[in-house]
């Protein structure tokens, strides 16, 4: 008898000591949670709503950042996830492949902080990017201003020709 469509309540078990069915929800077969969306997206909301109370991120409120702080808040928190796990587990562990063919726990909590690397620089949210992003913005209002500037000396030009 397979325990399908059936409540706990219900179960029987096939042959003596079989387990009960995991529940809706159980968390039994988590290990780090680093890809469990349950673990990952409330910690990756927060880091969101914390980013964007920091001053001098105002620009990362605009619509047009929205997936971008997202996609960054889930790789930190996949990373902080990673990281907890890797702290409680002996170091040769964590060098170790689990399975052959896979990478160890060490390696793989190295790609994601590399890849949350490249989402902070895109960002703006490390020193060096944050200079270049303000450069350019900077740059950028700079230009906007001479090109308000000089759209305005030709209206003027246009005006003073017609009332000659």
């Amino acid at each position: 008898m397979s325990g399908e469509g059936q409540t706990s309540e219900e179960w029987v078990p096939a042959f003596p000591g079989q387990r009960p069915p995991f529940a809706p929800g159980h968390e039994l077969s988590t290990k780090h949670g680093a890809r469990s969306p349950r673990k990952v997206e409330p910690l990756a909301l927060e880091l969101v709503a914390r980013l964007l109370e920091q001053p001098g991120t105002e620009y990362l409120r605009a619509p047009l950042y929205a997936s971008a702080v997202h996609a960054w808040a889930r790789v930190e928190a996949k990373c902080a996830r990673a990281a907890e796990y890797l702290e409680a587990m002996p170091i040769e562990r964590q060098m170790e492949s689990p399975k052959p063919g896979t990478a160890p726990p060490l390696e793989v909590w190295r790609r994601m902080e590399a890849t949350a690397l490249t989402h902070r620089g895109r960002l703006g949210l490390d020193p060096l990017s944050a200079a270049r992003l303000g450069k350019d913005v900077a740059a950028a209002k700079v230009d906007m201003a001479k090109l308000l500037s000089d759209a305005q000396a030709a209206v003027d030009a246009r005006e003073a020709g017609e009332g000659a």
